[in-house]
Parts: C-alpha cells; structure tokens; sequence
C-alpha cells in the first residue's frame, strides 16, 4: 500500500520541484545601461509591458553584426510608469533573470538578448538624458556635393 502511495508523491513532488526550478527560482540578477528606446503595452490576453535599451557597441550573431540591444519585460505598472517618462534617456534598470517564459510575466526574447531566459526589470536605478556629441547647427541634412557648402544655422 506504502508502495503504491510513494511513486505518485514523487512524481508530484519532481513536476512541483522543476517547475519551481525553471519557472519561479532567480537564475540571476544584475543591472544594465543604455538608452530605453522602446517601451510598450502588449498583449492578448495577459497586458505587460515590453521595452528595450540600446547599450553601446556591437554583437554578432549567426554570422551576422547586429546592434547590442536588452530588451525586457516590466511586470509592475509603476517601474512601466517611470520608464516612460524616461523614454530617450540613458538610463540604468535593475532586472532578475529567469531560466524559462511564464507567459504573464511577458514575452521570451531568447533570440534577440545575448543569453537565453526571461528579463524583468524590477526597478528603474537612475535615468539621465542622453548626451550629444555634436551641435545640430553643425551637422548637414543630407550629403553634401563637391563644392558645396553649409549654409550657418538661423539664431
């Protein structure tokens, strides 16, 4: 009878173990930095916010360069709300990592983060607007043709 009551018990504790696993333990925590140039509310069935940084520099992937981008999910409304207003600004966002998607938590950008897991950001660390290098009045609209010149900007 013992025997009988054993083998489903594991079974349900192995399925509630790697589920814990996977699923709700932190696989890493840490923080990033880089203009936010996305955020959004997404979402057919379970609303969350999605946003993305572009950090400097560049990866390669499949044989390829891209753009070194984070993009993460924001499950509490209020972090949504300040990244927001911090839409354009270099910002740096605490976030914790999980191993496998739950899908209310937000969507799975696998093959577009550098590392496999689910991103959300927790909390906004600082935000700053971004600086620029170079005065506008400086920088031409369109390339210039020999000869031609930049006509100086109105005051």
């Amino acid at each position: 009878m013992k025997k009988f009551l054993l083998v489903p018990l594991l079974m349900v504790l192995g399925l509630v173990g790697y589920t814990y696993w996977y699923y709700y333990n932190v696989y890493s925590d840490g923080s990033r930095e880089g203009v936010l140039v996305k955020i959004s509310r997404k979402g057919n069935v379970f609303k969350t916010y999605e946003a993305e940084i572009l950090q400097p520099g560049f990866r390669t992937a499949e044989g390829s360069v891209k753009a070194n981008t984070f993009k993460f999910s924001v499950v509490d409304p209020e972090v949504a709300k300040q990244l927001e207003d911090a839409s354009g600004q270099t910002v740096k966002v605490h976030y914790v990592q999980y191993r496998r998607t739950l899908s209310w938590r937000g969507d799975n950008y696998d093959q577009d983060n550098a590392e496999p897991g689910q991103y959300i950001v927790v909390r906004l660390i600082s935000a700053n607007p971004t600086p620029v290098n170079v005065p506008s009045s400086t920088v031409p609209l369109a390339p210039l043709l020999p000869g031609a010149q930049v006509a100086p900007a109105a005051q």
